[in-house]
């Protein structure tokens, strides 16, 4: 069974996800190299939503969800955002109310919709693709009782709490406790960041042997925000006990945040097409780095089946 949860259900009689936050999920060793599989924190199953947003979406909607009835949120169509948003609203018991920027009559063609409408969302539509205007929208909706599920599942340092921070970002933080002690080097996503704050939260406390992070940008370079997000947490990058390297693919014209790389596998590991998968192929196309027992790579999540989470859909009041 290839998750963390042992239990698959929404119905909180039956399991309350967010006692599972601190589960640690496994490393594993294929062909030499060793990977973190944390598309294993799966809560409705493997290949179901998954992954370290999914853990950090949870912890916030836990966190913040008194007093509200119903989520608000707005992303691209291809966004796990969406997906994610539904499932974990419907295991608290709050409707989603989601913008987006599509045709009523083709908005469930797209996976991540086609799962949130499975668990009740309700489509709001924006007048333009560009987040700026998706963003407008959620704020037009929102209202008193609304729980507002941030671009990127996320917690603004500039308008929460130092403290609220930092707790968002030790759920992930954790997960580092357990990487094998003979990696030196580390390869980490870095889209929205956000999973790679809480890494690097986690190696500040204790890197054990680690030499060398090398983060992989799939989006814009964000270093400048994951550091200043570091020091409100009190960690300061300039002391790290290892050197960090950065490469962006989507600033060097190798691949666009939106680009898809699908069917890239290892063994029987299937890549997510718009993150790991793009990683994947860049470095075994250009093999910057040797890969051995002492080299660990960074899984955040996979990408959604819907055929998995469908026998869920009738558990929606």
């Amino acid at each position: 069974m290839k998750s963390v949860f042992e239990t698959y259900s929404l119905n909180r009689e039956d399991i309350k996800w967010e006692n599972h936050l601190s589960s640690l999920t496994p490393w594993e060793l294929k062909s030499g190299v060793w990977f973190k599989r944390d598309d294993y924190f799966a809560p409705l199953g493997y290949s179901g939503p998954n992954g370290s947003k999914m853990r950090q979406l949870i912890w916030y909607i836990n966190r913040f969800r008194e007093g509200k009835n119903h989520i608000v949120t707005g992303a691209s169509i291809q966004s796990p955002q969406l997906s994610m948003s539904a499932i974990v609203g419907a295991h608290y018991g709050l409707k989603n109310r989601q913008v987006v920027y599509s045709k009523p009559h083709t908005v469930t063609t797209h996976v991540n919709p086609k799962i949130a409408a499975g668990f009740g969302a309700v489509f709001e539509y924006a007048s333009g693709p560009y987040n700026p205007i998706i963003q407008k929208r959620v704020a037009d909706l929102t209202q008193e009782n609304s729980l507002v599920v941030e671009y990127g599942i996320t917690v603004p340092h500039t308008r929460y709490p130092a403290e609220d921070v930092r707790k968002f970002h030790e759920v992930g933080a954790y997960q580092t406790s357990n990487m094998p002690e003979q990696v030196e080097k580390l390869i980490v996503p870095a889209g929205s960041c956000n999973s790679l704050t809480s890494v690097l939260l986690g190696l500040s406390r204790d890197s054990k042997n680690l030499k060398e992070l090398f983060t992989i940008g799939i989006g814009p370079d964000k270093r400048d925000w994951v550091n200043e997000r570091l020091k409100i947490m009190g960690v300061d990058p300039e002391y790290f006990n290892f050197k960090w390297n950065h490469y962006s693919l989507h600033d060097n014209k190798y691949a666009s945040y939106s680009d898809k790389f699908k069917d890239e596998t290892f063994e029987d590991i299937i890549f997510h097409p718009t993150y790991e998968a793009k990683m994947w192929r860049w470095l075994r196309e250009r093999n910057p780095l040797d890969f051995d027992d002492k080299t660990a790579f960074w899984i955040v999540g996979s990408a959604a089946d819907t055929k998995i989470v469908e026998p869920f859909y009738t558990e929606i009041d």
